[in-house]
């Protein structure tokens, strides 16, 4: 039959429908009988008779290839050719469900390559036109269970729903013999839409499933009239995505969606307990007229899942959002601590008018024009098809400040430090679309710390203007001529002057009361003394062999050393680098005992470090009273950890590509703290307090396994343990596929590395969450696991009987993914030794 190509305006009439929520388990794209509006969008549409090139109709007796006649779009789909932009191939699709059943190790149940591909449902009913496959990871699949995976240019999907039915109910309108029943009620990641490539269009879909529902990776997609709903990462967003009279469901009634780049017109976004839009904040959204849920303390509508990112460049942009009772709503930054509303802004009339189509989409953001119009908007947006709608900032950043590991969802926003009185920093902006990169850039600043020079075009010098005694940080701004703007947030440091003089010799102290303490007197003039002191012990009194055991962090001098046994028969040295608050660190002066630690020195045998000053580096030598330190550790700060600090676990350094290391899937990143105590002991006390960046008691990213390889994701809490030979117990835990909010926890024995389940109890909990603290008790043979945390109610508590050993030794053990929002902090490590003389 004779093809089309499907650029036509979709400017039907929206009709209101309101529809009370279903049941989590069922997708809420499942109408009542009777209901008059075909879809959640309220709009009629009827794609019947509309022509294709080839047909699939499941109920032909067999593929009929010499009429392009099949059974199966798979069929259909090899037999097609690619079509091109004047006129792409149509497969039209009769309505009945198929199935896109593929092995679990298939990358995706249908893979699409073709350039100029359309899928067409012929229904007056997407939901009758069902492509559907039930595979997720670790449920039917190795994978993520990717079902329909698409890169190709040109691709459409039109008035049909695509359902990875893995984590769900999905029932099929008029025909209970057709409704599909989920695999597992465990939400595992299950992808029904991967998509890549150029100039895609998504009409009257509906996409159904629950994690990781679908990625949007395109270069540019428009999506109209569509329904998307998923619980956690189900949007993506690729360069630029439009999403224009649509909806977005949270069937579980909150989650995060991890939507990015996207601009959402008139889409009205739907969940019971609040929602957010990021975990990371890097390519911000726009909503222009859209609609929220009612924003309450309890269920915020906040932009992200985790702490808000501070100072940055760009904002998440908003024109006359509403919530669900038609009041002006202010997305909070955060769900997490007070509110407050710094990482987006209202737009204004003349910056709106640049959130249109045909501007958005007549070419690749950094691209040339090819004027691809799938609204067919053109006509009406004319005079706004060249204004600005993004801008990016170019300069110096600051250091992550989760160091290695930050992964894939957080871009360091541009914040140059400048200081009075020395070169300032240059900074430039650049503006998208392309065709508008002509446009005048004006910068301008409130702030009286700063100067700025020139104050117009794509880049300026910022030098320092501060007369006070403290760094501040000034604001500015960088305008598009239609007042699209973003912001850099400069700190400004005051003139700085010489770091502050010892007055007299610093030295050591000899031990009191466990302690080491240095002791010095510097010139401060009034000034803050935030000298930088690292404590090292030594094997002699000129240093030889030294080990770094303590540094300073968060400008407060470690004056006082606490004595552990790794510290007998060790001189300890102080390295002192005098500063203030408004100088640079001074020359280092070394400051070393004059006589050995000796074991009466030492007035405890409780092991607390505090994280504040523990060092993170690698080192995996094992020695007795000192920690090894395996894998990549980076110090993270935040008021709800035990001292405000914690060591979190981060992606190493990329390694250099190997070409002859075997194929298969890669370890993942982990990592270890290691006590070693070779004293002999009996009864023991281990206390761990840690918080995971998966915050709903699953733990890790995905589901895992106890058994000991390093591409499983679990975790180990060593006790009675010795790390020289690897043997003794721990309490390991791991994500399972029988929960998505919980893990499992269980007593393992450990021998040379391996371990076994002490017993045969296990508990499924969902304890593991922020502020865990997990405390295990061994007296004699006997041991007992509890676990707490601070959020909620959930528990852990097990209990079994080992063969004792003389073993002191302890620590963590983490292997799993760890891009932000998927690793562990821990915060507290506390070992103790009931009966010790010295507690």
């Amino acid at each position: 039959m004779k093809s089309f190509r499907f650029g036509m305006s979709i400017a039907l009439a929206v009709v209101p429908l309101a529809l009370a929520l279903v049941p989590i388990s069922h997708a809420q794209d499942s109408l009542k009988p009777g209901d008059k509006i075909n879809g959640y969008t309220g709009v009629v549409f009827d794609t019947t008779h509309y022509p294709y090139d080839y047909l699939v109709d499941s109920s032909l007796p067999q593929d009929d290839p010499a009429g392009k006649k099949f059974k199966t779009l798979q069929a259909a789909y090899a037999a097609a050719p690619a079509g091109t932009a004047e006129k792409p191939t149509v497969i039209g699709i009769k309505p009945d469900v198929y199935f896109l059943t593929a092995s679990p190790s298939a990358p995706s149940s249908l893979s699409i390559t073709k350039n100029y591909i359309t899928l067409l449902g012929l229904t007056n009913d997407r939901r009758n036109v069902v492509l559907a496959d039930n595979r997720g990871n670790k449920e039917g699949a190795t994978n993520n269970g990717y079902i329909l995976d698409i890169n190709a240019t040109g691709f459409s999907m039109i008035n049909l729903t695509v359902v990875n039915y893995c984590n769900l109910d999905y029932e099929y309108p008029g025909n209970p013999a057709k409704n599909l029943k989920m695999r597992s009620p465990v939400i595992t990641q299950a992808v029904a839409v991967q998509t890549q490539g150029d100039k895609h269009i998504y009409s009257h879909v509906a996409i159904l499933g629950r994690l990781d529902t679908m990625f949007i990776r395109t270069t540019r997609s428009y999506f109209t009239n569509a329904y998307v709903e998923g619980t956690d990462d189900f949007l993506g967003g690729g360069q630029v995505a439009v999403f224009n009279d649509s909806e977005i469901y949270f069937p579980t009634g909150n989650g995060v969606m991890s939507a990015f780049g996207i601009t959402f017109i008139n889409t009205v976004f739907k969940a019971s307990r609040g929602l957010e839009f990021y975990k990371g904040f890097r390519n911000p959204d726009t909503l222009i007229n859209c609609v929220m849920p009612v924003s309450t303390p309890q269920s915020p509508v906040a932009w992200m899942v985790w702490k808000a990112a501070v100072r940055q460049n760009v904002y998440s942009l908003t024109y006359h959002v509403k919530d669900a009772n038609g009041k002006p709503l202010v997305i909070r930054d955060s769900i997490v601590g007070p509110p407050t509303y710094a990482l987006s802004r209202e737009l204004s009339a003349e910056e709106a008018k640049a959130f249109n189509p045909w501007n958005l989409l007549r070419a690749a953001p950094n691209g040339p024009s090819d004027d691809w119009d799938p609204a067919n908007a053109r006509a009406k947006y004319e005079a706004d098809g060249n204004d600005v709608f993004r801008m990016a900032v170019t300069g110096k950043s600051p250091a992550d400040p989760l160091g290695a590991g930050a992964g894939p969802f957080v871009s360091p926003a541009v914040s140059p430090t400048v200081r009075t009185g020395t070169p300032g920093a240059t900074i430039g902006a650049s503006v998208s679309p392309l065709r508008a990169q002509n446009s005048t850039i004006t910068w301008s600043t409130d702030s009286k710390l700063v100067k700025l020079s020139p104050t117009t075009g794509n880049s300026i010098v910022v030098a320092g203007n501060n007369t006070t005694s403290k760094a501040e940080y000034a604001v500015v701004k960088a305008s598009a001529p239609n007042g699209f703007y973003v912001s850099v947030h400069v700190y400004v440091e005051p003139a700085f002057v010489d770091p502050p003089s010892f007055i007299g010799k610093p030295i050591v102290e000899a031990p009191t009361n466990g302690k080491v303490n240095a002791s010095y007197t510097l010139n401060l003039a009034g000034k803050e003394d935030q000298s930088l002191i690292t404590w090292y012990q030594c094997a002699d009194a000129q240093c030889a062999s030294s080990r770094k055991v303590a540094v300073s962090r968060g400008n407060l001098p470690l004056k006082s050393y606490s004595l552990t046994a790794g510290d007998v028969g060790k001189y300890l040295r102080a390295s002192i680098r005098p500063k203030h608050n408004i100088s640079d660190p001074g020359d280092e002066f070394v400051a070393i005992a004059t006589k050995p630690i000796t074991a009466a020195d030492v007035t405890t045998t409780i092991i607390n470090p505090n994280f504040r000053n523990f060092v993170e580096t690698e080192n995996t030598s094992y020695e007795n009273g000192e920690w090894t330190v395996i894998g990549t550790w980076t110090s993270s700060v935040a008021e709800n950890l035990v001292n405000g600090y914690g060591l979190r676990v981060s992606q190493p350094p990329a390694p250099a590509p190997n070409p002859s290391a075997p194929l298969g899937r890669a370890p993942n990143p982990h990592a270890a703290l290691l006590y070693q105590n070779d004293a002999k002991v009996g009864d023991m006390r281990v206390k761990v307090v840690m918080t995971p960046e998966k915050t709903a008691g699953q733990g890790f990213g995905i589901a895992g396994s106890p058994d000991d390889d390093d591409r499983n994701q679990r975790a180990d809490i060593y006790f009675k343990y010795d790390p020289r030979t690897k043997t003794g117990y721990a309490v390991r835990f791991w994500r399972t596929i029988q929960s998505a909010e919980k893990c499992m926890f269980q007593i393992y024995k450990i021998d040379d590395g391996i371990g076994t389940p002490l017993n045969s109890q296990q508990q499924l909990t969902g304890v593991f969450k922020p502020s865990t603290t997990i405390t295990i008790s061994v007296t004699g043979s006997k041991v007992t696991v509890k676990g707490s945390n601070s959020t909620d109610g959930d528990t852990l508590s097990l209990e079994g009987t080992l063969t004792p050993n003389t073993f002191g030794g302890a620590g963590v053990y983490w292997s799993g993914s760890v891009p932000v929002g998927n690793s562990n902090v821990y915060s507290q490590l506390e070992i103790t030794y009931p009966g010790s003389a010295r507690q």
